[in-house]
């Protein structure tokens, strides 16, 4: 039987930012290790309105179909809503998508989006599932916090200015350390990869350590330069990844995670964590955190790919 993998990824515009271009360098590498494996690997960008959506359909199902994949690797990590601009709040759009067509993908679920697309509403599940977060605020009391967009990724919006409207909320600042913990598996059960700390290098010490958007995309920015992945964790703290691990495993259940996700983690001075956020389906170029923890962990880029299509799709690779 033919093995044949269809990557859907996010329909990007001429000038996209550096955040949404990256997800090429995703299909490059995802393709790269899928054809590795033996699968003719067809890509095409998710469109979501009348006219790409039937264009689209005609490819991967019907009588007059060119294209039948054993499953979809979903990229899709935007989509375009009525006004034609992208916006990561639609990515759900394309699990809604596969999910009507029946077909088996990759990554997390059309519910795992739902709960996970708005930090306010993701907040009020940590709170009810007793998993530790900021307090947070949508309307008064804003000092010392922070301001974040309720509906974008990838560190958009979040610079330290103060902003005001319906999608903004107010988190309170944690003083301490970050961490970013990766994880894949299947539904309800995962296993966490070797968790890495931000470093902050020779940061100024009346700025507030937090990894914004110059810091993960601008490469000519002091920011950039001055927060660094380290995986080298002393034994002081293997109580505290215990910890880190137990907590990732409680979101990853409660918010019906699969295939892969990160979980970031501030740590404040006396050693409690707090979840700052939850990232379904997060970047895996190259460069990405989720990579370079399965590097950590010595599995190779096939590997990791195997084990997302089993997971996701109980698909044997």
């Amino acid at each position: 039987m033919e093995k044949r993998a269809l990557i859907y990824h996010t329909d990007l515009a001429e000038d996209a930012l550096p955040d949404t271009k990256d997800v090429l360098d995703e299909v490059k590498y995802v393709s790269d290790g899928l054809t590795s494996l033996g699968y003719e690997v067809i890509q095409l960008p998710f469109k979501f309105n009348n006219e790409g959506y039937e264009e689209n359909l005609t490819y991967i199902q019907g009588e007059t179909s060119e294209i039948h994949p054993n499953f979809i690797f979903n990229l899709v990590e935007e989509a375009k809503g009525p006004d034609g601009v992208l916006t990561d709040r639609l990515a759900y759009l394309a699990t809604e998508v596969f999910e009507d067509l029946r077909i088996p993908y990759t990554g997390c679920t059309l519910n795992a989006f739902l709960k996970t697309q708005t930090k306010i509403e993701a907040k009020r599940l940590f709170i009810v599932n007793g998993i530790p977060t900021p307090d947070f605020f949508t309307l008064e009391n804003l000092e010392q916090f922070l301001i974040k967009p309720n509906n974008e990724n990838a560190s958009k919006g979040i610079d330290g200015k103060v902003y005001s409207g319906k999608n903004f909320f107010a988190e309170e600042y944690i003083e301490g350390r970050e961490f970013n913990v990766s994880c894949m598996g299947p539904l309800k059960d995962c296993n966490v990869l070797p968790i890495p700390e931000m470093k902050f290098i020779d940061w100024p010490e009346d700025k507030p350590k937090i990894v914004g958007y110059d810091a993960k995309w601008n490469p000519n920015s002091e920011e950039y330069k001055r927060t660094k992945r380290s995986f080298e964790i002393s034994d002081s703290d293997r109580e505290l990844m215990d910890n880190l691990r137990d907590i990732t495993k409680k979101c990853w259940a409660v918010f019906d995670l699969r295939g892969w996700a990160r979980v970031d983690f501030m740590v404040d001075k006396n050693g409690k964590p707090y979840v700052l956020e939850i990232n379904a389906n997060p970047g895996i170029d190259p460069t990405s955190g989720f990579v370079w923890a399965t590097k950590e962990a010595g599995i190779s880029w096939e590997q990791v790919l195997e084990k997302i299509i089993r997971d996701s799709c109980g698909i044997v690779a």
